[in-house]
Formats: C-alpha cells, sequence, structure tokens
C-alpha cells in the first residue's frame, strides 16, 4: 500500500482544490488563473531542484502537454459547473486508466477491473443526469470528463517517467503549462486584483500545485496508478459533503446513486481486482512499466 505520509495530505489538500479554485474564477478567467498558478509552480519546483534546467525529450514534453491539457480542461470546466460535480466527475479518471496502462505500459487489466470500469461509467452516466440540463452544465461535465481523462493519460506517463529526476520533470511540465496558459490568456483576460484572489493564487500554486503534483509523483513510484484511486476517491466526497455543508443544499437521490455505483466501480476495479490471485505464468508474462494527482 502507498505510504500514508503522501496520501494523507495528497487526499486532504485535493479535497479543497476545486472549492479555492472555483472560488478565484469569480476574480479572473480560467487561463489567467492557470498563468498564475502554474508560474508559482514553475518557480518553486526549478527552485527545489536547484537549477534551471527543463528536460527536453518526447516522452517529457508528452507528459507536460497532458498535464497542461488536463488543467485547463478542469480550469474551463470549473467555471461551468459546481466544486462538487467537478470533483466527483474528474474523478472518474481512474476508469480512464485501464486502457491507457495497457496502450502506454503494456499493463492487461483483470476481468474484476474491466467489470469495475463499466460499473463506473453506468455511476457517471447517472450522476450526470440531473446536471446536464441546459448547454453550459453539459459542455461543463464534458471538459471535466476531458480532464480526467488527460489526468489518466499524465499519470500513466508519470510511471513511465518514474526513473527520471523527478522535480526537474515536474518543473519542466509547470514550465510548458505557464507559456501555454500565457498565449492562451492574451484571448480571454479577466483579473480582478484582491486578496483573496492572491491566497488563492499561493494555494493552487504551492500547496495544491506543487505539493501535490510532487506527492502523486512520488505516490506513483510505489504504486500502480489504479490501485491508488480506490482511496483517492474520499477527497471529491470530503468535496461533496463541504458543499451540503457549506450550501445546506442535499443532493438527489439520483445523483447519491450516481456517486455510489462510480465509487463501486473503482472498488471493483482496482481494491477487489488487486486481490484476485494471478497465475504466475500471466505475472511472469508482464512487462515492467519502466516509468505521476
Amino acid at each position: 500500500m502507498a505510504p500514508a505520509r503522501y496520501l494523507v495530505p495528497y487526499i486532504l489538500i485535493t479535497a479543497f482544490a476545486y472549492v479555492v479554485a472555483k472560488d478565484a474564477l469569480s476574480r479572473s478567467s480560467p487561463l489567467v488563473y492557470g498563468a498564475l498558478t502554474s508560474l508559482l509552480m514553475t518557480m518553486a519546483l526549478f527552485a527545489a531542484a536547484g537549477r534551471f534546467r527543463p528536460v527536453l525529450n518526447r516522452d517529457t514534453l508528452l507528459f507536460s502537454l497532458f498535464y497542461w491539457l488536463s488543467g485547463v480542461t478542469w480550469l474551463v470546466g470549473l467555471d461551468y459547473i459546481s466544486s462538487a460535480q467537478s470533483a466527483i466527475v474528474s474523478f472518474t479518471m481512474p476508469l480512464f486508466t485501464i486502457p491507457l496502462a495497457f496502450l502506454v505500459l503494456r499493463e492487461r487489466g483483470s476481468r474484476l477491473e474491466v467489470y469495475g470500469a463499466v460499473v463506473g461509467f453506468a455511476g457517471i452516466v447517472v450522476f450526470n443526469l440531473p446536471l446536464v440540463t441546459g448547454r453550459s452544465t453539459a459542455l461543463g461535465v464534458g471538459l471535466t470528463l476531458a480532464d480526467a481523462f488527460f489526468w489518466a493519460l499524465y499519470s500513466v506517463y508519470m510511471r513511465k517517467l518514474r526513473h527520471r529526476d523527478t522535480l526537474q520533470t515536474l518543473a519542466t511540465a509547470s514550465l510548458f503549462s505557464f507559456v501555454l496558459y500565457s498565449v492562451f490568456s492574451l484571448g480571454d483576460f479577466s483579473l480582478i486584483p484582491s486578496l483573496d484572489l492572491a491566497a488563492d493564487v499561493l494555494f493552487l500554486g504551492l500547496v495544491s500545485g506543487a505539493l501535490t503534483f510532487y506527492l502523486w509523483m512520488a505516490l506513483i513510484k510505489v504504486e500502480k496508478v489504479g490501485r491508488l484511486t480506490t482511496v483517492i476517491f474520499v477527497a471529491p466526497i470530503i468535496t461533496l459533503v463541504y458543499g451540503v455543508a457549506t450550501t445546506g443544499v442535499i443532493p438527489n437521490y439520483i445523483t447519491l446513486g450516481g456517486v455510489a455505483l462510480i465509487f463501486l466501480g473503482i472498488v471493483m476495479a482496482n481494491y477487489l481486482a488487486a486481490r484476485e490471485v494471478e497465475p504466475s505464468s500471466v505475472a511472469d508474462a508482464t512487462p515492467n512499466p519502466g516509468r505521476a494527482s
């Protein structure tokens, strides 16, 4: 099992990242906010690495692109839906890891992992039924599902790059993101400076950004991507509970049923599948993945 010293802070920080980012989007456009936070991440990670030396190779650049695509679809999508909705939908990420792990790393999923993915996707459909009531909400859900896909993809690439210098790899991805956010923000620039916005930028850039980015890489180095997600799915549940506590709005039974199905699917795909005893011949035939919240 992955070390608790990485898991616990990752879950707690991630749970509130959605709330903080949603608050920041009331004072800034998604692209400007992304540029500000990725700039802080870049400075912090290169400072921690002790030198400015971006890593320029095919796998690292692909990883950086997938990381930025995950971030930009998340922030733009969050502009259309609530933080709780964003958390639940984006944490369908584990359901994408099974086919992606096979395509990129040649890691085969068991029958339970496949069945869990089917149940989880059924949960996505059920959960989204009450949400897709208008064009804006549908767009937000679609973008957040794209975030889940790219989160899974960059996490798979994190595992592929696990033997590379961690800080330099993460710093390169942050720098790449900063450049892209900055360029695209020119077409959608909106910024209302305030102390609250500064606090939000500091949290997402340094705590929820650089720190959890590093923690996620540390977790993936010692555990398979899929198996981690059973535990970290607690994060969107915390976000949902926080939203209920602060707004007093109780999700309807359809939404709760969708959450239950998503959670059940992830448990089946990861926790139960991990407990299956695989034949030694299959284990021996599985290639060693040479490799990422």
